[in-house]
């Protein structure tokens, strides 16, 4: 049996985008358990906010992250597992304001979906790098679960004044 023959077969045409790497990983229990804790407990403080745009602001981020480890020189790139989009870009793919950037990637960092946010100085020109986890433990009442088995529970008390 070839290996082709041995794969799964996938729907639609999934396979394709897997072939020729053109997506990007996440993990589904982010919309199953996690995303809904987190509108649920941010709404139950804040009952008008519009938490639920942290999923499309989240999945514009992911769609940015530099996969390149090295640069075309051979060095180590700076930026790899980092995702870059310019607060423009993100508002031109979600609709969401840029006043709200900042809140939604605080509630994402408490949450552990993005482990670190860093400015990024090119001359005078400021950038954002986002890492996002790919949260690959996930508990049962959705909310990752660190290295040491701890999960991570968010504190929304300075976010959401």
């Amino acid at each position: 049996m070839t290996n082709e023959q041995q794969r799964k077969v996938l729907p639609s045409d999934k396979q394709q985008l897997l072939d020729v790497e053109g997506y990007e990983v996440f993990n589904r229990e982010l919309m199953r358990k996690v995303f809904p804790r987190i509108v649920a407990e941010v709404r139950a403080i804040k009952p008008k906010t519009k938490v639920g745009d942290i999923i499309p602001f989240y999945f514009a981020i992911m769609s940015y992250i530099d996969g390149n480890k090295y640069r075309a020189d051979g060095s180590i790139n700076a930026r790899f597992g980092y995702a870059f989009p310019s607060q423009e870009r993100i508002y031109e793919m979600t609709g969401i304001d840029r006043k709200r950037h900042k809140r939604l990637t605080e509630i994402l960092k408490a949450n552990g979906i993005l482990t670190d946010v860093r400015d990024h100085y090119e001359g005078t020109k400021r950038f954002l790098w986002y890492k996002p986890s790919f949260s690959p433990r996930i508990s049962e009442d959705g909310y990752l679960v660190n290295d040491d088995g701890e999960k991570i529970v968010p504190d929304y008390s300075v976010i959401l004044r």
